[in-house]
């Protein structure tokens, strides 16, 4: 089976890219079923229920989340088991944490942690071996999305979990990183899958304010830029459905709205 990853959608302008070009992407690579992060969709803050409605039309099957869970009151208006929130953001979060999914007579278990470092107030890993035990040994095919700060916790939550998942990806920094592979021929890990959002920015934000921030040492925030060429960053991970062991990952960066051109590693 072939999984596709998406990177933090970052502005409403990132969602209009995934609507123009996330069909014909699963038609060429053959993807069978697609996760997003959708944490930064409002003004890089947050979710509403018109935009998470919108990423799920685009062809999206879940939506995942992350420190900006609820930035956004619009999330409140979201009854959906196709949005997972971070299972160990609080002790009311554990039943939304994690969900089991169908896809082509698969059962696919997902999940989302919620790093330390940017408020994860339970143990992550704590938190995955409880749903985990939770679920039926036929659930092969077992997906974490880890929102975390820190390159050393993903590694080492992939590492930990390496017996008992079958993706860990990490998502929230916006930059893809190239470490992608498969540990111990078992778990497809990736540090991070990047962003889906604006090219000229740093990470999403407006880079002349972003300029002005720094020089100036302002407290004000990061805004979100308005540049409507978008880059998208994914991982494919295709996923033996029998043993649920990860056996091929590729990277995918397309560079703009308007350019086809695509840069798979």
């Amino acid at each position: 089976m072939k999984i596709l990853a998406i990177g933090d959608i970052v502005g409403e302008n990132a969602v209009k890219m995934l609507e123009n070009k996330l069909q014909s992407l699963k038609t060429k690579y053959n993807i069978d079923f697609v996760i997003a992060n959708g944490e930064n969709v409002v003004k890089s803050r947050g979710i509403n229920k018109e935009l998470f409605y919108r990423i799920i039309n685009s062809g999206v099957d879940v939506v995942t989340m992350g420190n900006h869970t609820y930035s956004n009151n619009g999330i409140y208006d979201i009854s959906d088991e196709r949005l997972i929130i971070p299972i160990n953001y609080n002790n009311n979060t554990f039943g939304k944490g994690f969900r089991i999914f169908e896809c082509k007579g698969q059962k696919i278990f997902v999940s989302n942690v919620l790093g330390k470092r940017l408020g994860g107030n339970l143990n992550g890993f704590k938190q995955i071996e409880k749903a985990l035990s939770n679920i039926n040994d036929d659930i092969k095919i077992r997906i974490v999305d880890y929102h975390g700060e820190y390159c050393n916790e993903k590694g080492a939550f992939a590492y930990y979990f390496k017996d008992k998942l079958s993706i860990v990806y990490g998502t929230h920094t916006h930059v893809q990183t190239a470490d992608d592979k498969i540990l111990y021929n078992k778990l497809g890990f990736i540090t991070d899958i990047g962003m889906c959002g604006p090219i000229n920015s740093t990470i999403g934000y407006d880079l002349d304010f972003e300029s002005r921030r720094y020089l100036e040492e302002l407290d004000d925030d990061s805004k979100l830029s308005s540049d409507i060429n978008c880059q998208f960053n994914g991982c494919i991970f295709e996923v033996d459905s029998k043993t649920g062991k990860t056996i091929d990952i590729k990277r995918l960066n397309i560079c703009g709205v308007e350019d086809e051109k695509i840069i798979e590693d």
